[in-house]
C-alpha cells in the first residue's frame, strides 16, 4: 500500500492565471577562481556540457507534484510562458557570452510548443547543445528522448529521487510511476545526449542513497552504455520544500553524513559524484565533489541584458561573524535561513584552506 498524498488541488483556477514571467534569466558559467588542490575531472567534464548556459522558464505545470518542489505547480498563478517571451531570454543570454540554453519548469517536456522553443534557439544560431531539466516521464515516450536531440537537446537532467517505489510515489505525490521514471532514462541513456542524474535528498530518501547508486549503474549496464554522473542536493527549504520542512529536512550533520554515505557507493561503483547545497564545512572531504564550486551563477536582466545579483541569493544567509574567518568564505554562497533558524549554526564551524591551493 502506497503512503503518497494525494496531489495538491490548483490554487489558482486557470481561468485565472495571467502571465507576469520574471525579469531576471538565471546563468550558468565556468568558475576559474576556485583553486582546488585536486578538481574532479568527471565534474569538469560535466560542467563543460552545463556552460555557458541560460535558463529558459517555460513556467510550472508539471506531470508531478514532488513534495520538495521550490516551485509548486498547484500554486501557479501564470501557467506557460508564452513562445512570444521567449526571444528576449536568448536575447539576454546571448548577450551575455552563453551559446546554449537550459530549457526548465515545472515540466518542459509538457511544454506545448518545446519544439518552437528549440527552433527559436537554432534561428538565434545558438547549435545543438542545450539541456533538458526533466523528471523523465515523458522521455518514456517511444522516439520523444531521440527527436529532442535531433531538434537541439545535448545533455539531459534527469531528476531522479529513489530506486523505491514506493518511496517515489510518496515524494512524487503519484501511484505506480517509477517503472515509467526508469525507461524514461533508458531512453535519454540510448538517445546519444549526454546524461546525468539529480537527485533532492531528504530525510525520506537519505537512507536509500546507495541502493539509487547501485539502480543507476544497473541501469546503465542494462543498455550498454557507462554509468550517468550523479549529483546528490540537499533539497532548498522553499516553496512547498518550506511546507513539508518537518518530514523533509535534516539537521546539516545527518545530511551531510547521508550523502558521504551516497558519495562511497557511488564511487565503489564508478559513478562522477557531485554534491550541491552542502557546505564545505560540513563535509571538508567532500570539497572536490562541490558543484558549487565549479558553477558561476548569476543573473542577467531580460529587459538590460545585464548581469545581476543571482537571484536565489535572497534566500542565503552567512550565519555567524565566523563565517568571514574561514578559508572558504568567498567561494561560500552561505547557508539557507531556514536551516539556521531551525538547527542553528554550531554546525557551520570554520575551515582552514582545506582542499584549497
Amino acid at each position: 500500500m502506497s503512503d503518497a498524498k494525494p496531489r495538491p488541488k490548483p490554487v489558482v483556477p486557470a481561468r485565472q492565471r495571467r502571465f507576469v514571467g520574471r525579469q531576471v534569466a538565471d546563468v550558468h558559467g565556468a568558475r576559474s577562481d576556485v583553486p582546488l588542490i585536486a578538481p574532479d575531472a568527471g565534474i569538469a567534464r560535466l560542467v563543460q556540457w552545463l556552460t555557458p548556459a541560460f535558463y529558459i522558464d517555460l513556467g510550472r505545470p508539471c506531470n508531478s507534484a514532488c513534495l520538495y518542489c521550490a516551485v509548486p505547480p498547484h500554486e501557479d498563478a501564470q501557467g506557460f510562458t508564452p513562445l512570444s517571451e521567449v526571444p528576449a531570454i536568448i536575447a539576454a543570454g546571448t548577450q551575455v557570452g552563453c551559446d546554449r540554453a537550459i530549457v526548465i519548469g515545472g515540466e518542459p517536456t509538457i511544454y506545448p510548443e518545446l519544439s518552437g522553443v528549440l527552433a527559436l534557439l537554432r534561428d538565434a544560431g545558438l547549435g545543438d547543445d542545450h539541456i533538458v531539466m526533466t523528471n523523465g516521464l515523458r522521455l518514456a515516450k517511444p522516439g520523444f528522448a531521440a527527436e529532442l536531440v535531433g531538434a537541439g537537446v545535448g545533455t539531459f537532467h534527469v531528476s531522479i529521487d529513489t530506486a523505491d517505489p514506493a518511496i517515489y510515489d510518496q515524494l512524487s505525490r503519484s501511484v505506480g510511476r517509477h517503472d515509467v521514471q526508469g525507461r524514461g532514462l533508458d531512453a535519454a541513456l540510448t538517445s546519444g545526449a549526454n546524461v546525468y542524474i539529480y537527485t533532492a535528498v531528504t530525510a525520506l530518501n537519505a537512507d536509500g542513497l546507495p541502493a539509487l547508486a547501485a539502480w543507476i549503474a544497473a541501469r546503465a549496464r542494462a543498455v550498454n552504455r557507462p554509468p550517468p554522473p550523479w549529483i546528490m542536493a540537499v533539497i532548498k527549504p522553499i516553496g512547498d520544500g518550506m511546507r513539508h520542512a518537518d518530514s523533509l529536512l535534516m539537521a546539516p550533520d545527518v545530511a551531510a553524513a547521508a550523502v558521504r554515505r551516497g558519495v562511497q557507493a557511488a564511487r565503489d561503483l564508478g559513478l562522477t559524484v557531485g554534491t550541491r547545497n552542502l557546505q564545505a564545512c560540513l563535509a571538508p572531504d567532500l570539497i572536490a565533489t562541490n558543484v558549487d564550486y565549479y558553477l558561476d551563477d548569476f543573473s542577467v536582466d531580460v529587459t538590460t541584458s545585464q548581469r545581476v545579483t543571482y537571484s536565489h541569493t535572497e534566500y542565503w544567509k552567512k550565519p555567524s561573524a565566523a563565517c568571514g574567518q574561514c578559508g572558504h568564505e568567498a567561494l561560500c554562497t552561505g547557508i539557507y535561513g531556514e536551516m539556521s533558524a531551525r538547527y542553528g549554526d554550531g554546525s557551520y564551524v570554520p575551515l582552514g584552506r582545506q582542499g584549497l591551493k
